[in-house]
């Protein structure tokens, strides 16, 4: 992302109630979040029930398998975190999109009225068919329904914003958008990967299993175990290719949000130009009402999808750093 875009996007998102940005509002989501409530008692009982195996363990193979059990426990940790990051903006920026969904609405429901009020006015004029009133008054009333839908809709994101994080719709204004680099290399992010962990550790006990059978001990046995070790081998092949695919798919995530995060900046841009000189035309008596309302709502839609795509982007970020294990404000 480029500097440029940075410093307009954080000029038109002010920072919000807490001065750490989202990552405040990520701590302060902690005390009310169930998903974050849940994997903190998941994450003391994976604690202790690995302290627990790793005493009672009587040899090596029992104290891999208790790493192998808590290496699990530590992937599906880093899989409620991405679950609570993603609540929690999805919470936030999901408020913000509804209140602009419901604004246009408004600001469609308004324009069809006057367009009605337009049409009516031509119609007893004898200059339109009645037709074309009633065609007028039919999209009004759609546009009154779609206003309903949207405020229901930005009634149910308020709540929802309250339960993921306790904060009011009012008390909120969006962080703005970090310079965000994927620092990581392959080689890291596949050693940070606990699933690949587990199957490597799985692998381990499969060796030292068929390492530990007796030289006479039967041909069955000794191919069963040989067979475990090929398939542990196969599974540590397949997370390592998993954690790449994993790998790839993310920064190129990571790159395209950015890239559409940078038109839909150049979209506000020129929508905002367009309606000032909408707004000209209308002092000069060049246009109508309802054409400069036109070219607001299209300023207003402009900000809901710069704001859809601000909420991508940081949440792929937040996906970033529950892959690796960083805090949030490591990355934002």
């Amino acid at each position: 992302m480029t500097k440029a875009l940075v410093v307009v996007l954080i000029a038109f998102f002010p920072l919000g109630v807490y001065a750490e940005g989202l990552p405040g509002v990520l701590r302060a989501a902690e005390g009310v979040n169930d998903t974050f409530r849940s994997l903190v008692i998941d994450a003391e009982l994976a604690e202790l029930r690995y302290q627990k195996s790793r005493i009672e363990a009587q040899d090596e193979v029992a104290r891999l398998s208790a790493e192998a059990t808590y290496s699990a426990a530590l992937g599906d940790e880093r899989r409620a975190y991405q679950t609570y990051y993603t609540d929690v903006v999805n919470a936030v920026y999901g408020a913000v999109i509804a209140d602009y969904e419901r604004r246009i609405a408004e600001r469609n429901a308004a324009v069809a009225r006057d367009q009605v009020a337009a049409v009516e006015v031509r119609f007893r004029s004898g200059l339109v068919p009645e037709g074309d009133v009633i065609d007028a008054r039919i999209s009004l009333r759609s546009a009154e329904v779609e206003r309903e839908e949207k405020t229901w809709a930005w009634l149910d994101a308020n709540e929802t914003l309250d339960t993921a994080t306790g904060l009011r719709f009012e008390s909120i204004t969006l962080p703005g958008v970090p310079s965000f680099l994927f620092r990581i290399t392959l080689e890291h992010w596949i050693e940070a990967d606990y699933a690949v962990a587990r199957a490597r550790i799985t692998e381990q006990i499969a060796e030292l299993r068929l390492a530990r059978l007796p030289a006479n001990a039967a041909r069955f046995d000794r191919l069963t175990l040989e067979a475990e070790l090929d398939r542990a081998r196969l599974a540590r092949q397949r997370a390592v290719t998993a954690s790449e695919r994993a790998f790839e798919s993310l920064r190129r995530r990571v790159t395209t949000f950015g890239e559409v995060l940078t038109i839909r900046s150049e979209q506000l841009v020129l929508s905002q130009a367009s309606y000032r000189e909408a707004q000209e035309r209308f002092s000069r008596g060049l246009l109508t009402a309802v054409q400069r309302d036109q070219t607001q709502i299209r300023v207003l839609t402009a900000e809901r999808n710069l704001v859809e795509a601000q909420r991508n982007y940081i949440r792929t970020i937040l996906e970033y750093a529950a892959a690796t294990g960083a805090a949030p404000e490591d990355v934002l």
